[in-house]
C-alpha cells in the first residue's frame, strides 16, 4: 500500500478544484445578453435568443453534513471543521436562501450511534459550532451504522423544506456499513428512503470516501466502497448513483474539506428555469419554452419574442423594462443578493406620415372669407388666395408646413417647382399666381402672415420631426389651373 505522504487527491477532485477555484463554487449566474436595445415598428415583433447561466446550487438548497465520527476520523473531522465556513460562504453566494444541518454516526456499542447536532438553519455560526464539536471516538468493528443514519436523514428529522427546495446530504466516512443496520435498514431500504423521501423531495447524496490511516488498516481498500465486508457490494457507489449524487473516492483525510467543496460544485441538481418580464403595453414579451428543466450550473436557452402593439399613438416613444430568470420559482440573484436583470430599451419608430391641408381664410382685415365659384374666376377655391395652412401628426404636435409652387407645368415634384417654408401649422398666407414672375416670399398685410408669389398653382406638404412627409395637397387660386 502507498504511504500517506504519497497519497494524492483523486483526479476527479483535482479537476473539480481547478475548475471551481481550489475551494468553493463558481458564481456564474447571469443572463446573456444583459442588455437589449432594439427599434421595433408598431404592429411588429422580433426574436431574441437569451441564455440563462444558472447557479451551481439552486436558490433554496438544504445541505446537511453527515459525518462518521468514529476513532479513525480525527484528521478528516478537523479538515471539515477548518473548511466548513468557506464552504457555506461559497454556497450562499450561489444560493442565498440555503440552509445547513449537521449530524454524526458511529456504530452500535458507541455513543452516539446517531445524533442530529444541528437541524437545518440559516445560522452559519450555529452550524460551525456543531461541526467544531465533532470528536473522533469509538467505532467497534470495522463496518459502521451509516445505513441507519442515512435512512433517518432521509426523513423529516433534519427539517427539510418542502419541494422545490433541493435536499443534499454530504456524507463522509472511511468504512462501509452494516447491512442490515441497527434499525433493520438494508442498502435497498436505505436507497428507497433517500429516493422517495418523506420530506417531499428526494435526497441527493454526495459521498466522500476518506482514505484514513486507521481506515486503511481496519477497513481496507475502497473505504466507504469496501466490498470485503459487504458481500461484494460497493455501498457508496450504489447510493450516490441511485440518488443522482457524486462520489469522490480515496480522498486523503486531510483534504476532506476541499473534497466536499468540489462535490458541491460538481453535483447535478435538476432545476426548473423560467423567464419573467415587467414589460407592459405596448411592449409584450413571450418566451419559448415557457420553462425548462436543466441541471443547476448548466445553461438554459430561451427564444424571446418582443412585440409592439399596433398603436400608432405610441410611435416615436422609447420604452424600458426588465426580464429576469427564476430557478424553481425563486428569482435568480447575484452574489450580493440582487436580482439578475436583463434590461430592455425598445424604441417604436415614427412611421406614420402627417397630413397637410389648406383652408380658405379671411382677408387681411380678418373679416371676410372671399367667395369662390363661377363669379370669382371659376377656380372652385378661394380666388383671392387667402389660406390657412395646417398640419397634423399622430406623434409630432408641430409638424412643419412647406408651400410648393408647382411652376408653369402644374406638376408637383418637377424641376420648375419652388419650395417655401418651413412654416408652423396655422400660418396664414396670400398666394398670388403670377406667370412669368420670379417666385418670392414677403411679409403679408394685416392678419396675413406671408405673401407668396409663384408661377402656378401651389400645393402644401407637412413634414414631422421624424422626417415623414405627407401627401401633397393641391391648393388653387385664380386664374384656374390649366
Amino acid at each position: 500500500m502507498s504511504s500517506k505522504g504519497n497519497r494524492r487527491l483523486s483526479s476527479g477532485l483535482l479537476a473539480a478544484l481547478l475548475a471551481f477555484g481550489q475551494l468553493g463554487i463558481a458564481s456564474a449566474q447571469g443572463i446573456d445578453p444583459s442588455e437589449v436595445t432594439e427599434t421595433i415598428p408598431d404592429g411588429e415583433s422580433i426574436e431574441i435568443e437569451k441564455t440563462v447561466h444558472t447557479p451551481t446550487i439552486p436558490p433554496d438548497a438544504d445541505i446537511c453534513f453527515l459525518a462518521d465520527t468514529t476513532g479513525s476520523m480525527g484528521p478528516a473531522l478537523a479538515s471539515v471543521a477548518a473548511g466548513i465556513g468557506d464552504i457555506m460562504t461559497d454556497v450562499l453566494t450561489e444560493s442565498p436562501n440555503a440552509q445547513f444541518c449537521a449530524a454524526q454516526y458511529r456504530d452500535v456499542g458507541s455513543s452516539p450511534v446517531f445524533q442530529l447536532d444541528q437541524a437545518l438553519t440559516d445560522d452559519t455560526t450555529a452550524l460551525q459550532t456543531a461541526v467544531n464539536a465533532w470528536t473522533a471516538s469509538g467505532g467497534g468493528d470495522a463496518p459502521e451504522d451509516q445505513l441507519h443514519a442515512l435512512t433517518v436523514m432521509a426523513g423529516a428529522t433534519p427539517g427539510w423544506r418542502p419541494a422545490p427546495a433541493a435536499h443534499v446530504l454530504v456524507w463522509f466516512g472511511d468504512c462501509p456499513g452494516h447491512d442490515p443496520a441497527s434499525g433493520g435498514e438494508t442498502l435497498a431500504t436505505t436507497i428507497d428512503a433517500l429516493t422517495t423521501s418523506g420530506a417531499g423531495a428526494p435526497v441527493i447524496v454526495l459521498a466522500v470516501s476518506v482514505h484514513s490511516d486507521l481506515g486503511e488498516q481496519f477497513c481496507g481498500p475502497g473505504f466507504l466502497d469496501n466490498t470485503a465486508q459487504t458481500g461484494g457490494v460497493q455501498q457508496a457507489t450504489e447510493i450516490t448513483t441511485a440518488t443522482g449524487g457524486v462520489l469522490f473516492a480515496d480522498v486523503d483525510e486531510d483534504a476532506v474539506g476541499d473534497a466536499i467543496a468540489a462535490a458541491l460544485a460538481e453535483v447535478e441538481i435538476p432545476v426548473t428555469v423560467a423567464m419573467e418580464s415587467d414589460c407592459t403595453s405596448p411592449i409584450t414579451t413571450t418566451f419559448d419554452p415557457a420553462s425548462q428543466v436543466v441541471n443547476a450550473g448548466d445553461d438554459a436557452v430561451f427564444t424571446e419574442t418582443i412585440s409592439v402593439s399596433a398603436t400608432p399613438a405610441q410611435q416615436g416613444q422609447t420604452y424600458e423594462c426588465d426580464d429576469w430568470a427564476t430557478i424553481n420559482g425563486v428569482v435568480m440573484t447575484d452574489a450580493d443578493g440582487n436580482p439578475v436583470l436583463e434590461h430592455k430599451t425598445i424604441t417604436v419608430p415614427d412611421t406614420t406620415a402627417p397630413t397637410a391641408s389648406c383652408v380658405e381664410t379671411s382677408n387681411p382685415s380678418g373679416k371676410n372669407v372671399p367667395a369662390a365659384g363661377p363669379g370669382s374666376g371659376a377656380s372652385g377655391q378661394n380666388p383671392d388666395g387667402f389660406y390657412e395652412l395646417l398640419g397634423e401628426d399622430v406623434t409630432d404636435p408641430n409638424p412643419q408646413i412647406f408651400v410648393v409652387d408647382k411652376g408653369t407645368d402644374g406638376v408637383f415634384g418637377t424641376a420648375d417647382d419652388t419650395t417655401f417654408g418651413p412654416f408652423a401649422s396655422g400660418v396664414t398666407i396670400k398666394y398670388v399666381e403670377a406667370n412669368g414672375a420670379t417666385p418670392g416670399q414677403s411679409p403679408g398685410p394685416g392678419a396675413i402672415d406671408w405673401k407668396i408669389k409663384g408661377n402656378g398653382d401651389f400645393g402644401v406638404i407637412a413634414v414631422d420631426v421624424s422626417g415623414n412627409v405627407s401627401e401633397h395637397v393641391q391648393c388653387h387660386v385664380a386664374p384656374p389651373p390649366k
